[in-house]
């Protein structure tokens, strides 16, 4: 069951009694919102941008230039 949980984007809580999971998603958010929590507004918006560039998206600052 945790094999199946795992390959639909979900992460077993418990592996031995898999009745609960967590979204992998969720958990990739949190692991960025801890990579950038200095204040609640900027790791926020450095959460966001994080987790859009691993999503595939291009975010840009306030001078409409391409960020890393």
């Amino acid at each position: 069951i945790p094999q199946v949980l795992v390959h639909h984007g979900l992460f077993p809580v418990f592996p031995s009694h898999p009745r609960t999971a967590v979204s992998i998603d969720l958990l990739e958010f949190y692991h960025a919102l801890f990579e950038h929590s200095a204040d609640t507004v900027t790791a926020l918006a450095g959460t966001l941008r994080t987790h859009y560039a691993r999503c595939g998206f291009q975010t840009l600052d306030h001078k409409v230039s391409t960020l890393p």
